[in-house]
């Protein structure tokens, strides 16, 4: 390879996974993108990417190349935030990619408790429902453990997701509960067992559920952290098994040692650990009589 900016468009499709995606990481064109990477892929004799459902996949030419690159950055930017240089004036900057409701129920309560663990720190926080991996977020908090890559890994804490009311519920009710491709989760297959039918309304976020149920009072499924805020909610039946949904914080291994991600790691650790201890102990018992 003769011109070694490439490797940062291979990078950027890698991370995006698409070339929309790509151009917005770079701050240029999507036709620039397509570009250098049909150059790249004329240069190696073989397409750099093939198209797969959930986007452009590197193949496997250049998916050690790309490993490669992805390392030389991690380590660049851990030197530069090494140098002890940022302030409030010029922070580090971290993209943290996380569920809307963990950024609302844990994360956002410790913008205050702990502002001083963040100094010279600049969140941008993203929501991120559904993927598996980094992409192109410097920190990721995600439900189970990544399935692959190499990316240093910790189980930060858990959430544990009920069946709730606004008063008795009968089976047969209608209720708010997940979109259809989470109706394979064991707490979406025991409230249908439950009510006896799909829910009335759906949706992919908790923050979003929550809003829903208490818009219309129906039942529905809520995180125990969220329902501890409302009085007016009980658990329906305490036979109705809960979801318990371990939440893992990763990064990539080749920023082990910055201290940026150092830093903001030890903050989230602390904000999980807050939830824990803010969570009432008779949120599991509080039933509808």
């Amino acid at each position: 390879m003769t011109n070694w900016d490439d490797l940062r468009f291979l990078v950027a499709v890698s991370k995006a996974g698409t070339m929309s995606g790509a151009a917005r990481l770079l701050g240029t064109n999507t036709a620039t993108v397509s570009r250098r990477i049909e150059r790249l892929s004329d240069t190696l004799g073989t397409p750099a990417f093939v198209k797969a459902a959930d986007g452009w996949q590197p193949s496997p030419q250049v998916a050690k190349l790309i490993q490669l690159a992805q390392n030389f950055d991690g380590l660049l930017q851990s030197a530069l935030n090494a140098r002890g240089t940022h302030s409030e004036a010029a922070p580090v900057q971290i993209k943290l990619g996380c569920f809307p409701i963990v950024t609302r129920e844990i994360l956002v309560p410790g913008l205050e408790r702990h502002a001083k663990a963040l100094t010279g720190i600049s969140i941008s926080f993203h929501d991120r429902i559904f993927g598996d991996g980094l992409g192109d977020h410097d920190i990721v908090l995600q439900l189970g453990a990544p399935s692959s890559g190499r990316v240093i890994t910790r189980k930060v804490g858990a959430f544990t997701v009920r069946v709730y009311g606004y008063g008795k519920a009968a089976p047969g009710a209608d209720w708010v509960g997940l979109t259809e491709e989470h109706d394979a989760h064991p707490i979406m297959r025991t409230a249908q067992a439950y009510f006896g039918k799909p829910p009335r309304y759906r949706t992919d976020s908790l923050h979003a559920l929550s809003s829903i149920m208490q818009a219309t009072r129906l039942p529905g499924l809520m995180a125990e952290q969220t329902a501890a805020q409302d009085p007016d909610l009980a658990e329906l039946d305490p036979d109705l098994a809960p979801q318990v949904a371990e939440i893992w914080m990763l990064y990539h291994e080749s920023r082990r040692t910055d201290p940026g991600i150092r830093l903001t790691a030890d903050w989230i650790l602390q904000c999980f650990q807050d939830a824990a201890d803010d969570l009432p102990e008779t949120t599991a018992v509080r039933t509808c009589a």
